[in-house]
C-alpha cells in the first residue's frame, strides 16, 4: 500500500449533543475545489441510524462529495480522545477500542467507542514551573474508506470527542518483490 499523507480539508463534523468542537485538519496539500455533502447522507441518517442511548451522544460525519476516481486514494482516520490538561512535556494517550456494528436491515454500520481509559503518559518531569496546557488527547483511531455518500457515525459516552482527518494515497503502489 502507497504511503498516507494527511490533507487538508474541511469535513462537516455535526455533533447532535454540543459537546464537541470540529477540528482544523492535518497539513498538507489543498484538496480540489468539492461539493458540500449530499442529501443523500442525511436523509441516511436519520432514517437508518438509532438516536444514542443514554448517556452517549451521536457523532456525525458527512464528508465532502469527490469523484469516484479520487475517493480511491482516500481515507478517513476517525479519533476519539479528550481535551485535558497536560504539563507540556510529557506524550499522553488514553486507552479504548472502535467498534464497528451493522444496522440489521440497512447494510450500513455505525461505530462505538466506550469509555476512555486513562489517560496513559511518560513520566518525565518537567523542569521549573512548566505551566499546564489544555490539549486534545487521542485515544483509540480507526482507518475507514472515503464514501460520501453515507454519513460516518460514532457513539461515544457525554465527554468524548470525536475528531477525524482525510488521508490521500500518495503516487503509483510500488511493487513487492517475490523472495
Amino acid at each position: 500500500m502507497p504511503p498516507l499523507r494527511p490533507i487538508r480539508c474541511t469535513l462537516v463534523l455535526v455533533t447532535l449533543a454540543l459537546c464537541s468542537p470540529s477540528l482544523g485538519l492535518a497539513r498538507g496539500d489543498d484538496p480540489p475545489a468539492r461539493k458540500p455533502a449530499s442529501a443523500e447522507a442525511i436523509q441516511n441518517l436519520e432514517a437508518a441510524y438509532p438516536k444514542a442511548a443514554a448517556g452517549k451522544v451521536r457523532h456525525v460525519i458527512l464528508l465532502p462529495e469527490v469523484a469516484e476516481e479520487e475517493a480511491d486514494d482516500l481515507k478517513v482516520e476517525i479519533v476519539a480522545g479528550r481535551t485535558i490538561d497536560t504539563d507540556g512535556v510529557n506524550r499522553y494517550r488514553f486507552g479504548g477500542e472502535f467498534r464497528e456494528k451493522d444496522i440489521p436491515g440497512w447494510g450500513f454500520s455505525f461505530f462505538e467507542v466506550d469509555a476512555l481509559p486513562g489517560p496513559l503518559s511518560t513520566r518525565i518531569a518537567p523542569q521549573g514551573d512548566a505551566p499546564a496546557e489544555k490539549r486534545f488527547v487521542a485515544g483509540p483511531r480507526v482507518l475507514v474508506r472515503y464514501n460520501s455518500r453515507l454519513p460516518l457515525v460514532v457513539y461515544a459516552p457525554q465527554g468524548v470527542e470525536i475528531r477525524s482527518r482525510v488521508w490521500r494515497a500518495e503516487g503509483e503502489p510500488t511493487p513487492a518483490e517475490a523472495r
